[in-house]
Parts: C-alpha cells; structure tokens; sequence
C-alpha cells in the first residue's frame, strides 16, 4: 500500500537573500550610470574604450553584425513563451510564471531607463553622440533576460551548464554592441544588472509560491559552478580596475592606441566580470531552492512503514 509522506516540515529558504541580491542590482545599475555618465572621468574612460573599439573591428563586423540582427522584439516573445513552455512540461508554473516576468520586466525597464529616467550630458564636447544617453543596453538585456529566464526554470541538473554557456553568450553579445560601436562598457554592464535584478525578484515569488506548494524546496549546498563564477567575475573586475588605474591620466582625446586597447581591454573584463557575478549569485540562490523529489511511503510485510522516494515529476 502506497500513499502521500506527511509534508516535510523544515523550514523553507526566506526571500530576504534574493530581495536583498535585487537590490543591489538596481543601486549598482544607478552608480554604474552616475560614475560612466554623469561624471568627466567615467565620459573620458570610455570615451578612450570606444577608441580602442576600431582596433581590429573590421575583423568581427560581419559576425558582430549577424549576432546583433537575431535580437528583435519576436525574439523576446519566443523567449517568455519557451520559459512558460519549459515551466509548464516541468510542472513549475510559478515558476514560468516569474521568468516570464523577469524577461518581459527587464526588457522594459532597460527602454523606460534609456529613454525616460536616464540622461546624459556631453561633459568632453565630443559631439552630439556623446551627449547621448545609450544605458542600459537594450540588445544586451534581451540576451542577458534570455538566459535568467532559461536558468529559472531548466531543470536543477542543468543549471550549472546553462548559466556557464549564457554567461558566455551574454558576454558576445554585449561584446558585439562594442565591436559595432553601439555602445559603451557602462551601457552593456548595466543591461547584465538590470536583467539580474528581474531574476532575483522571480526567485523570491518563486521561494513565497513554493512555501505553500506540492513541491517543497530544502536548502541545498549549491555546487562549485555558482562558486567558480564568482570567483572568475572577481578577476575580471579586478582587471578592469587595473586598467582603468593604468590609463586614469590619459586624455580623452589624442590618446595613443596602446592606452586605448587597455581601456577596451578593461571595458570588456568588466563586462565579462560582471556577468559572471551576477550569474553565479542567481545560480547560488536558485540552488538554495532546490526542489527536492516527492516522497512516498510503503507498508512493509508486518506493517512497518518505510518511506521511498516517487518517480521526479
């Protein structure tokens, strides 16, 4: 005779962790914009990344280019439709339910911050475009949105190797809007913080729905992969903060090729970086909320009852 385990009574992960997470994304996508936009030496640092952007462009234009033309308001639409998709056939509907949110959630926050709360003044009278205000990137938040939607409902096995290979993925994109010179360094990190943000508020509706849910989650240990990305997301940044330091005196304009590739150098380990952090957080929260196999119970010949777990739903 078979039936339901009474439900587990330890308790469940609170939503402090990730609100806090989401926080923090939005006050840093605000310094970000204060220290590249509205102050000289942020315009001047990236004003000598985009010069070291040419370096080599035409190499990567072409691949930049057919990159950058798959992003399209019809790809945003697939994208919540296959995380529904995925939270559906798994049986996680809040859980679809809230990446279809972040991605959605991300997408318009970015165009509301570039077009209507953001502003920039050209502060090196460089020219109309530098007076132009292009944060967050909007090419990279639909990339970046992607994957925090794809990572918040994959299966648990998968997450690892999902956030790795978006991180990666991520990073090309936001690398691409450079290349092509759409945007600055500033502009593609604060799509990363953005995107991450809306995916540590999904993970706290999905914490609060799953408290109440069939599906009882248990803290977990997460495995090396969030730890490991973290920890790569710091070199990186250390590197960007190492270039910055060297061309910190440099000139916006007339500086020499060399200055300008270490400023481009420094732009992408800050893009690199700050992706990699931001994912190997939401990977760490994600874990903390690993949904654990329902249990069953069976009547052992004498009528000793042992517990056995069901078939993963």
């Amino acid at each position: 005779m078979i039936h339901p385990a009474p439900a587990d009574e330890r308790p469940l992960p609170g939503i402090a962790a990730p609100l806090a997470a989401a926080i923090a994304a939005g006050l840093l996508t605000v310094l970000t914009w204060w220290a590249f936009v509205t102050t000289r030496p942020g315009q001047v640092l990236e004003a000598l990344a985009m010069a070291g952007s040419h370096v080599g462009a035409s190499r990567v234009n072409d691949q930049a280019d057919q990159l950058l033309a798959t992003v399209s308001v019809p790809m945003v639409a697939a994208v919540i439709l296959v995380v529904l998709a995925i939270g559906l056939a798994r049986g996680r509907l809040v859980a679809g339910l809230a990446a279809a949110a972040a991605v959605g959630g991300a997408n318009v926050s970015t165009q509301l911050l570039k077009y209507r709360i953001f502003e920039r003044d050209d502060l090196l009278s460089l020219g109309s475009w530098n007076g132009t205000n292009t944060l967050p990137s909007g090419h990279t938040t639909v990339a970046a949105s992607a994957l925090v939607g794809l990572v918040l409902v994959v299966p648990p096995v998968l997450r690892a190797l999902t956030a790795a290979i978006g991180m990666l993925a991520v990073s090309a994109y936001g690398l691409a809007t450079l290349v092509n010179q759409w945007h600055r360094p500033s502009d593609v990190i604060a799509a990363v913080l953005v995107s991450c943000g809306w995916g540590c508020l999904a993970v706290a509706a999905i914490r609060v729905a799953e408290r109440s849910g069939r599906h009882r989650d248990v803290r977990h240990s997460p495995g090396i992969a969030s730890a490991v990305l973290v920890g790569l997301g710091g070199c990186g940044l250390l590197l960007a903060l190492a270039a910055g330091f060297l061309v910190r005196d440099a000139a916006a304009s007339g500086a020499d090729r060399a200055t300008a590739v270490i400023a481009y150098a420094g732009g992408i380990a800050a893009l690199a970086g700050t992706a990699a952090v931001c994912f190997g957080v939401l990977l760490r929260l994600l874990d903390a909320t690993r949904p654990t196999s329902r249990v069953r119970e069976r009547v052992e010949p004498g009528g000793v009852e042992a517990a056995e777990p069901a078939p993963p739903g």
